[in-house]
């Protein structure tokens, strides 16, 4: 997934105190899944925004772990890839950008292509993550949550859909948006928090046809998710 980088960073948020470690920050092979972990205990609540940006454009999933959030990507093309993270804003987290070199066979290309994806983080404690991760929510409640905008109904392809998401009353959650294509995922989501709960998403679909749109706070589906979005 790739999005654009306009977020809003969080007051509690240092990106000092983020660490990324991992294989996947400094080797690979084409074909092959390549992982980091991006610590954010101790470091406040905020945007984090990780860019691949290399000489193949790779599906970037995150996945939430315990200390903070595991990356995954699988280049296809070898050559040196930058890895680049940002905490709360534009700051660097120490040792960003990284680069790795990925090795294996597969076309070559000179011109880069660039995949990120930017999640809203919850607060999290090098001493209570364990618990966090284990143990839900307790005053979440998706049901509460609120949805609306033009996103949630149609989207163009290669263009910009947008929609927001209230969830000011609806207990302490993470939000969560995924949005599948007829064959692939699409490759721009991005989630911004604006402030009291409430969320801008913007996405961009690459292909027309049918697409499913998921919206979570925590482990619940919202109202109304999955959306069934046509895109033209």
């Amino acid at each position: 997934m790739a999005v654009r980088s306009e977020f809003l960073g969080k007051l509690d948020a240092d990106a000092a105190k983020v660490r990324a470690y991992g294989d996947g920050l400094s080797k690979g092979e084409t074909g092959r899944p390549a992982k980091f972990i991006v610590n954010t205990a101790n470091a406040g609540s905020g945007a984090l925004a990780v860019t691949v940006d290399g000489p193949s454009k790779v599906q970037l999933q995150c996945d939430e772990v315990s200390e903070g959030y595991q990356f995954t990507y699988t280049p296809t093309s070898p050559g040196d890839y930058l890895i680049i993270i940002k905490y709360a804003g534009d700051a660097h987290i120490p040792g960003s950008p990284f680069k790795a070199h990925i090795t294996g066979s597969g076309r070559t290309s000179a011109r880069n292509e660039q995949s990120q994806v930017v999640v809203e983080t919850v607060t999290k404690s090098s001493k209570t993550s364990t618990f966090a991760a284990a143990e839900p929510w307790s005053d979440l409640d998706a049901t509460k949550v609120k949805s609306r905008g033009v996103g949630l109904q149609k989207a163009d392809s290669n263009k910009d859909a947008t929609f927001s998401i209230d969830t000011s009353v609806a207990g302490n959650g993470m939000l969560l948006v995924g949005v599948m294509g007829p064959r692939i995922p699409c490759e721009e989501v991005s989630v911004r928090h604006v402030g009291s709960g409430q969320y801008t998403v913007i996405y961009r679909p690459s292909e027309r046809g049918n697409h499913i749109l998921v919206v979570k706070w925590g482990d619940q589906h919202i109202p109304g998710s999955p959306f069934h979005i046509v895109v033209q």
